[in-house]
Formats: C-alpha cells, sequence, structure tokens
C-alpha cells in the first residue's frame, strides 16, 4: 500500500515559479491585446482621414480663392502618412502611429493656415481625441501640448483673434483631459478583463494540475484495489489452509489421545488396584519398596492422563488461551510429589536428589497440575544434564521486586551449565540450549513452563556457571487466603475472594469443566436435595445454578429451592456425561482411563442390585481390569466377558446379564451398532449399558437444548433487569 500512495504524498501544487510565469504571461497578453486594439483603430481611422481629405480638397479646389499648393500639399501629406501607417501597421507598429498622429498634426496645421478662421483650429481637438485612441499617456500630453503650441503659433501669424483662440485653447487642454481620462479607464478595464483573464488561465492550469493529481490518485487506488483483491485472495488461501491444518491437528491430537488414554487406563487401574486392593489378588502382599513405585506409576499416570484431558479440552472447546485452574495448594506437598515422581530417575543416574522446604508454607492459589508440570519438566531438565552431584528443589519466602512478600521456587543441579551466549535464547521455542537436547528433547519445556508460571502472576529466570551448574527460579504471588481449617476435601469451604456458585448436577466432571474454563467464580457442586441444604446452611452463593435433569431426576421444584435461598436460580441444561450417555441409550458413559471410584460409583447409581455384569471391549488387558475393579468391590457379582461386538450380543442373549460395561470403539461391530441392536431387540432392551470408552465428552455431545430460565424471589428491579438483558444481548452477539 506504500508504494500506491507514494507518488500521490510526492506531488504537489503549482510553484511561485509557475505563478511567476502565469503573471509574465498576463503581461504579454496585454500588451498584445493592446497592440491589437491600437491597429484595428489605426485600420479604421486611416481610410476615413483619407476620405474627409478628399472631400476637404474636392471642396477647396471649387472654391475661386484657394491657394492650390497649399491645398495638394494637404492632400498629399495626409496620404503619406496613412498610407506609411498602413504599411508599418504590421512590423513597426509605434512607427506607424507615430507617422500617422504626425501627418495628422501637419494636415490639421496646413489646413489653418490655408482658411485662416478660428473654427478651424477646432480641428485639433479630433487630433488630440485621435492620440488617445492610438497612444499612451505621454504621447497624448505631447500631442496635445504641440497642438496647443500650433494654436498659439497660427493665432499669432494670423488675424485670428485671441479671444477666439482661448476658447479654443480651453477646448484643446479640456479635450486632452478627457481623452486621458477616457484612454485610461479603458486600460483600465482592458487591464481588469485581462487579469481576470489570467486567473482564470490560472486557476484552469490548478485545475488541470488537480484533474492531473485525482487522475493518479484514481490510478493509485486501481492499483491499490487490485493489490488488495489478490491479498484477500491470498488471505482466504491462507486462511483454508489454516483451517485445514487446524482440522488436522485436532484430529491428530484427538487420535493420539485415544491411543494414550489406554494404555493409561491400564497403567493407572492396576497400579491403583494394587496399591489399594491388593486383596484382588488373591490375598498376596506386595513389599513396601514396591508399593512405594507402584504409588509413584499412578501419579505419573494420573497426571498425563490430565495433561490429555487439557489438550483435548483446548482442542475442542476452543476457549482461545490457556486455562488455569486455582485452589488452594500445598505447594510443599507439590514439590515434594514431584521429587517423588522422578526420584527414580535422578537416583538411578547416580544423583543424589534433594528437596528444601522451609518449616511452614502459606497456602497458594494455584493451578496444581500445571505447577506440577513446570516442576517435572526442570528436575527432568536437571537430571538429563547433570553426571554427578545433585538435583535440587528448594522453596523459600522472599520479598518480591515490589516489595511484596512472594514464594520463590528453584530447581538447581550441579552439571554442564548453559553457555550465556544461548542463555537469552533459554525462554524460546524449541530452542536448545545443549546439543545432545536435539535428540533428548522438543525444546518446549522452559517456554511452556514461563508461560504457566506467567498466567499465574509470577515471573521466570536463569542462572547458569559452565562447568558449575544451572539453578531456573519462578515466583509464585502470595494471596491472603484462610488457611486455618483449610481440608483439601472440602469443596464447600470459600477459599478466595472469588463469587461462589453453587452448581446442582450429579455429575462431579460437569463441576470440573465449569471450574477449569469459567474464571472469576468458584463452583462447588450437590448432587442430591440432602447436599443442597448442607451447600446452602454453610455458605450464601451469588446464584444457584441447576441442571433441569437433577430437578427431575431429584423430584424438586424452583419454588423448593426458592424457598431455602434469596440468591437468583438459573435453570439450564448443563453439559454432563451420563447425558451424553442417555442420549446413546445408555445410563452412564465413562472416559478412559477409568478409575476404581469412577466404576464403582456408577454401578452403585444404578436403581436395582447387579447379580451379573457383562465387559465388552477389544483389549483383553482392558477387560481383565474393569473385571478386577468390579470384583474387588463386589466378590460374589458373577462377571462375564466379551471381546467383540458380534460376541457381546450373543453373550447377552444366551446369559442375560443385568448391566454391560460397553465400548464404542471396536472393530467388527461397534459400540453404536451394539446399542442400536438391543434397542430392537425385546429380549435385551432391559439390560443397561455403560459406556466406558476412549472418546470424550467433546467428541460424543450433540447440541445442547432447552430452557434457559432466572429465578430469583422478589423479582428484579429495572435495573437489574436492563443489566441482565444487556448481557444477554452481547451474549447473543457473539453467537
Amino acid at each position: 500500500m506504500a508504494s500506491s500512495t507514494a507518488p500521490i504524498t510526492a506531488s504537489s501544487s503549482p510553484t511561485s515559479g509557475t505563478v511567476r510565469e502565469i503573471d509574465i504571461q498576463s503581461q504579454h497578453e496585454f500588451a498584445v491585446s493592446f497592440a491589437a486594439l491600437i491597429v484595428d483603430s489605426l485600420l479604421a481611422l486611416s481610410p476615413v482621414t483619407l476620405v474627409l481629405l478628399w472631400v476637404w480638397v474636392v471642396a477647396r479646389l471649387l472654391s475661386s480663392d484657394v491657394a492650390v499648393p497649399l491645398v495638394y500639399g494637404v492632400l498629399a501629406v495626409g496620404t503619406l502618412a496613412s498610407a506609411l501607417s498602413y504599411h508599418w501597421h504590421h512590423q513597426r507598429l509605434p512607427w506607424a502611429v507615430g507617422c500617422y498622429v504626425t501627418g495628422l498634426i501637419l494636415t490639421v496645421t496646413l489646413i489653418n493656415l490655408i482658411v485662416i478662421q478660428h473654427t478651424a483650429l477646432y480641428l485639433y481637438l479630433l487630433v488630440i481625441l485621435t492620440t488617445a485612441m492610438l497612444t499612451n499617456a505621454r504621447v497624448l500630453l505631447l500631442v496635445t501640448c504641440i497642438c496647443v503650441a500650433d494654436i498659439v503659433a497660427i493665432t499669432w501669424l494670423t488675424d485670428i483673434s485671441w479671444r477666439d483662440a482661448s476658447l479654443t485653447l480651453l477646448m484643446a487642454l479640456l479635450t486632452g483631459l478627457t481623452a486621458w481620462l477616457g484612454a485610461r479607464r479603458l486600460f483600465t478595464a482592458l487591464q481588469w478583463s485581462l487579469s481576470m483573464s489570467g486567473e482564470a488561465q490560472k486557476h484552469a492550469e490548478e485545475a488541470r494540475w488537480h484533474r492531473g493529481e485525482v487522475q493518479r490518485v484514481l490510478k493509485n487506488l486501481d492499483e491499490a484495489y487490485v493489490r488488495l483483491e489478490h491479498t484477500n485472495q491470498a488471505l482466504l488461501l491462507a486462511r483454508e489452509s489454516a483451517e485445514k491444518a487446524y482440522r488436522f491437528k485436532a484430529e491428530f491430537v484427538v487420535n493420539v489421545s485415544h491411543e494414550l488414554r489406554t494404555p493409561l487406563n491400564l497403567i493407572i487401574g492396576f497400579s491403583e488396584m494394587m496399591a489399594t486392593a491388593p486383596e484382588s489378588y488373591g490375598g498376596v502382599q506386595l513389599p513396601r519398596e514396591y508399593r512405594g513405585d507402584i504409588m509413584a506409576i499412578y501419579r505419573g499416570a494420573k497426571h498425563l492422563s490430565e495433561l490429555i484431558n487439557d489438550v483435548l479440552d483446548l482442542s475442542q472447546i476452543e476457549v482461545g488461551r490457556m486455562p488455569i485452574h486455582k485452589v488452594p495448594t500445598d505447594l510443599g506437598a507439590v514439590v515434594r510429589e514431584s521429587a517423588d515422581i522422578v526420584r527414580g530417575l535422578v537416583e538411578a543416574r547416580g544423583l543424589a536428589c534433594e528437596v528444601m522446604l522451609p518449616e511452614s508454607l502459606p497456602l497458594l492459589n494455584l493451578d496444581r497440575t500445571r505447577i506440577r508440570q513446570i516442576l517435572l519438566n526442570l528436575l527432568t531438565n536437571a537430571t538429563r544434564f547433570t553426571d554427578k552431584g545433585f538435583v535440587r528443589a528448594a522453596v523459600h519466602v522472599a520479598l518480591g521486586q515490589t516489595g511484596v512478600p512472594e514464594v520463590v521456587v528453584s530447581v538447581q543441579d550441579s552439571g554442564h551449565g548453559i553457555p550465556p551466549e544461548k542463555l537469552s535464547n533459554a525462554f524460546e521455542a524449541f530452542s536448545q540450549l545443549h546439543e545432545s537436547q536435539i535428540r533428548d528433547g522438543s525444546g518446549m519445556g522452559l517456554a511452556v513452563s514461563k508461560h504457566f508460571v506467567t498466567l499465574h502472576g509470577g515471573r521466570m529466570w536463569i542462572e547458569s556457571d559452565v562447568g558449575r551448574g544451572t539453578r531456573v527460579s519462578f515466583t509464585l504471588p502470595i494471596s491472603e487466603t484462610p488457611t486455618a481449617n483449610f481440608r483439601m476435601a472440602d469443596t464447600l469451604v470459600r477459599h478466595d475472594d472469588a463469587p461462589m456458585v453453587l452448581v446442582l448436577h450429579d455429575d462431579v466432571r460437569t463441576l470440573d469443566l465449569l471450574n477449569r474454563y469459567v474464571e472469576g467464580f468458584q463452583f462447588i457442586g450437590a448432587a442430591n436435595w440432602r447436599e443442597v441444604q448442607e451447600a446452602l446452611a454453610r455458605v450464601s452463593p451469588l446464584l444457584v445454578l441447576v441442571d433441569v435433569s437433577w430437578l427431575q431426576q431429584a423430584q424438586v421444584s424452583l419454588n423448593d429451592l426458592e424457598a431455602l435461598t434469596a440468591a437468583p436460580i438459573l435453570s439450564l441444561p448443563l453439559p454432563g456425561m451420563r447425558r451424553v450417555g442417555t442420549q446413546l441409550g445408555a445410563v452412564d458413559y465413562l472416559t478412559k482411563p477409568v478409575t476404581r471410584e469412577m466404576l464403582v460409583g456408577s454401578l452403585g447409581r444404578l436403581p436395582k442390585p447387579i447379580a451379573k455384569l457383562l465387559i465388552v471391549d477389544n483389549d483383553p488387558h482392558v477387560v481383565r481390569l474393569l473385571a478386577r475393579m468390579v470384583k474387588a468391590e463386589w466378590p460374589e457379582l458373577q462377571v462375564c466377558e466379551s471381546f467383540g461386538g458380534g460376541e457381546a450380543l450373543n453373550a447377552m442373549r444366551s446369559q442375560q446379564p443385568d448391566v454391560v460395561l460397553l465400548d464404542l470403539l471396536m472393530p467388527d461391530v461397534s459400540g453404536y451398532a451394539v446399542i442400536e441392536a438391543m434397542r430392537r431387540e425385546v429380549g435385551l432392551m432391559h439390560i443397561s449399558v455403560i459406556i466406558v470408552s476412549a472418546r470424550g465428552e467433546e467428541e460424543e455431545s450433540a447440541p445442547i437444548h432447552g430452557e434457559v430460565r432466572l429465578d430469583r424471589r422478589g423479582g428484579y428491579s429495572i435495573t437489574q433487569l436492563l443489566h441482565m438483558l444487556a448481557v444477554m444481548l452481547n451474549g447473543a452477539r457473539a453467537l
């Protein structure tokens, strides 16, 4: 665009030199016009003068007392003056005028010498008037003086009385004055006319220049429009490419997540069963060292599972930024847990894994998963590039740059160190600080970690000495949080100053979703009417958020809720995995990795006792894991196994189980086809189905339909109603 506007900005209006040229041209045109006027007057006067002379000569020759030589002299002088003026009027106009005026004076003088009458003296008045038409003011003054002198001389030489001559002299002077004034006005008008013509010409030149500028601007605009069209086409192509890349990325993330969820489900499930339910293995007790390692495996797998869920949520829900779910957290416990996860790796390299914590730390509002991910990144990097010595995680409280206390977390090692020239690029994505890191990592750890620290309101930096080690530190702000009676399991305690919202829903996963993606509020849940009463007795929420299906299941009306609280009640269909399962024809929907608690809770919500259970999955390990979880809780329960959709339908027909744990993604007959077949077959319609799949809600959930209703005991003021209307209109505009 800059190139297209350059000719416009470089151009300018006509310069002063151009204006001076126009003024000079105007003066020249005035001179030319004045000369043309003189020529026209001279060509008109010359014939008239000759005609009058001939008439006078003939009249005088017919009289008896005429001096013939003088009469012919008058004719000769007049004729010669007229001829010469006509001959010179093209090339020598001043000469032509001078010759004509001189001849006219001589002719009038000869006539007065011939006639010798005072009336003939009035012919000098014609000479003065004619001179005013053909010359300027100076020549007019000269001719007037000559005429006055001739009148005086003729009067002196002849018998004309001075009385008569004085009147002629007075008339000559007045005629000269009048002729000068008339000529002056004529010339002024001519100058004005020519000046206006020059101004008009100048404006015409400026108009032509501006028209040229407009044409250049239009040309530049046309070129810019063409370039803009090309740019728009390029942007459309880029947008299509970006959309294709986004779809490919989303599909890739979902597919990879599916592939990871199944093995993680096995790792989490078996490690949990081995650590918490050893009786399911025939009462064989594991050694204490094994149980510690198994718990480390369990914690690491849970961390990976949470990260996979975050990746799926980010790729599907599209919040536009990485969410941070802050809750009051014991930072010391997070540091110890992270160190325990990497301790085996550290000690396997012959290094000391040290943790240095102060005696007491305040509870911090943190996203536990993100902070643990930061610590795992830093501890893993420190271990990877340290051959001997130690890897140390330390925490202390210090004054920040603004003088406010903050917590400083540092991970130090005694490894190779980082060269100074590479420290400036330490937090850039895909930056490799060590040559060996090219094959050991992606270079994203520090960049992602700093991003998480920034989202918590802290800062991150690196200090390194080549050959002596590296220390990576970050800060976390300390918030004023009540800590006296805090218990991690107590979700009804208000942890910070965020407004509290009570969510009435029987699916805790919905509560996690709200806490993760709706910032600025703290959501607490209640699954049944008793929990609702207990929650409202302990807290005063800003708003009560009610799932419409929960009202039907709990057999509670909005009037019952309004009797307990004055807070507004917002009822709407909330997302939930059980809702997804209901849409598919099941009673519940469990997303892998499935824990023992999730499975036991889902089975425990069924309306009637279970005697026989069928597990359907194409992976035998998953079937064995789910069977072990169920048997650990209900040893007397009969568990049947199927490894495909067709086999499952045959097993249901022959064994008539009460409940089916069904995987959706199977190679021969999918879980969708199994549910569809059960709906069509009368003998299988009564069997309850609980879906256990790697496909999450973001892939299965259809658009949520239903009424959104906001009730409040006592109604609303006009101002409150208008505020709510403005919020709803802005929300509708964003759809």
